[in-house]
Order: C-alpha cells, then structure tokens, then sequence
C-alpha cells in the first residue's frame, strides 16, 4: 500500500500505542494474580467474588485485543483496519518487509488459538459454544511468550524505518501500581486483624478515617 513517510510514521506510532496499552493490561494481569499462593489467598480473603471476576473480565478483554490487533487489514470497502497485517502491507525496505512478514506470522499463528474464542464467545455468543464444554482459547504460556516476542519484534522493525528510533514495550510501558494496591489489601487485613483482637481499637479510630464516606 503506497503511503507517505508522515503517514507511515503516524501509522506506526498509533499502533505501537495500541500494544503499549494491551501490554500494560497484561502485565496488571499477571502482577495481580499470577504471583504467588500467598496473593491469591490475599485476594481471595479480601473480595473473592469480585478478583474472580475481575480475572475472568481481564482474559476475555485479553483476548479481544490480541485479536483485534491482528485482524485483516481491511473488513471490506473503506474499512480499513489498525493492525499488524495492514502495517505489513505499508511500503517498506525489502529487508523491513521481510522481518515484519516473518513476525506477523507469529503473531498469526497465536491468533489461531484464540480465534474462536473472540469469534463464539466474547465478540459474540454462539448458542452452540455457549451451551457446549467446548475448548476454545486455549494455550500455553509458551505460546503466549512467543507471541510477546514476535510481536517486540514487530513493533521494533516497524518503529526503526518508520520513526527512525527503536521502540520497546516494556520501556515505553507507564509504570504499573499494583503492587500499591497489594501493600494496601496487606494492610487491610493486617488492621482487620487488629480490629479482632483488641477491645475498643475500631471506637478509637472513629474520627480519625478519612474515608468512612467512601
């Protein structure tokens, strides 16, 4: 696809963007509950009902976006799409189109996994996936890291021609604060505890919170 170099450029940039901000929700993800036994129970112990769902809300949101990042180019006449093919079929150096083509397919064949979870259950609801113990989205953390990479990769190739500068998820990536709310759920229950145990503690503190109204 014949395009300026500004064009391009802002191309390029606005879709580094995008996976800057899929990367942070994957790294809230993993901060929050793939640490250890001890974080889960904490959680658990602190609001069950909603971190569950809070998981399961993260996942799907997930996986809309990884396949949203590597949908068609174009959905039909004048809808044309932000995403890795669209990006690969801009005009490049040959050795540029070459490593963006080798990297998309990566990242293609990840979508495969989980296609039909966007298609069946999240994008839409399908009766038959619905009603059915059907396994959809499935893969393993492998799978997930080689998308991470290839996807790095992507978005460094692209950003070097196109920008003229390197580009890294993990550096252009805000600083994440998870784990404040950790220490703070810590605390939580450390004063819960305390509340137990001694008589009038609770009584003591009654004008001295800050959030009561909250």
């Amino acid at each position: 696809m014949s395009t300026t170099e500004a064009d391009r450029r802002a191309v390029v940039q606005a879709f580094c963007d995008e996976c800057v901000w899929v990367y942070c929700i994957r790294k809230h993800f993993g901060d929050l509950f793939e640490g250890s036994e001890c974080r889960l129970q904490l959680l658990s112990e602190v609001a069950i009902t909603f971190f569950h769902d809070l998981n399961l809300v993260l996942i799907d949101y997930l996986l809309l976006q990884l396949c949203k990042l590597t949908d068609p180019a174009s959905d039909g006449k004048d809808r044309v799409n932000l995403t890795t093919n669209f990006i690969a079929g801009l005009d490049w150096t040959d050795s540029t189109a070459c490593r963006l083509h080798a990297a998309n397919e990566k990242l293609l064949g990840f979508r495969s996994l989980i296609i039909n979870a966007r298609r069946k259950l999240i994008a839409h609801l399908d009766l038959k996936a619905r009603l059915s113990p059907m396994d959809m989205g499935v893969f393993t953390p492998d799978d997930e890291q080689s998308f991470w990479v290839a996807l790095q990769e992507f978005v460094a190739t692209a950003h070097e021609e196109a920008v003229g500068q390197p580009f890294d998820l993990k550096v252009a990536m805000p600083v994440g604060d998870v784990s404040s709310l950790i220490h703070c759920l810590i605390d939580a229950v450390d004063y819960a505890d305390i509340a137990k145990e001694e008589s009038g503690f609770l009584l003591s503190r009654a004008r001295e919170r800050r959030f009561d109204n909250a």
